[in-house]
């Protein structure tokens, strides 16, 4: 197992994560290989290997940072419009979401069979950790006054997927897009945000 200094590990993983990204967004993870990742970052496999199990580590660490980022401008854009009603203010989290999205081309790129394939290649415990995430960016909406109207881990899975449909939209976008995005979200919402005249 190779050794490093605290200063060569950052160098490294930084190296491993740009040119990561821009390999994951260029080919998807299924095409890149541990062999194409070295090579762009310089460096040996083992040295790979003494960070990361596989690829698809590699791969969900850096989805992890660009999903900080994201939801990191996510407090701000939700200081500006916390007056809204609890439903109008979902759904422009929402629309905000996919906007913000279009900055990270890797986020963009995850669609259902990116997802599916991850969970074939996972162990649970990381996708678990990865849902986990998901579900405390929902109970950080209720500070916001937003409540639903389900258990916490309906509302994050439903959330979930309706995330990936709209990514999976996004790539036979068409003149419908937009309608269908909006019937989805209205539907969704209403399903699963209370508004001032719901109850339990």
């Amino acid at each position: 197992m190779p050794k490093f200094s605290e200063n060569e590990k950052a160098i490294i993983k930084e190296k491993l994560h740009i040119e990561g990204e821009r390999l994951f967004i260029q080919h998807g993870i299924k095409k890149v290989t541990v062999d194409d990742l070295v090579k762009a970052a310089g460096i040996a496999k083992g040295s790979f290997y003494a960070f990361y199990k596989n690829k698809e580590h590699l791969y969900m660490e850096i989805m992890g940072i660009l999903q900080k980022k994201m939801l990191e401008d996510k407090k701000d854009f939700l200081k500006k419009n916390c007056p809204m009603p609890p439903k109008e203010l979902m759904k422009k989290v929402i629309l905000w979401f996919f906007r913000e999205a279009q900055k990270y081309p890797m986020v963009i790129r995850q669609d259902s069979e990116t997802t599916e394939y991850l969970f074939r290649k996972l162990p649970k415990e990381v996708m678990d950790a990865h849902t986990h995430e998901d579900k405390q960016d929902i109970l950080e909406l209720m500070e916001y006054g937003i409540t639903f109207k389900c258990d916490i881990e309906i509302a994050t899975k439903t959330l979930q997927m309706l995330a990936i449909t709209f990514l999976n939209l996004q790539s036979d976008m068409n003149d419908n897009y937009d309608n269908v995005m909006e019937i989805m979200l209205n539907g969704v919402i209403n399903e699963i945000v209370r508004d001032d005249y719901d109850s339990c």
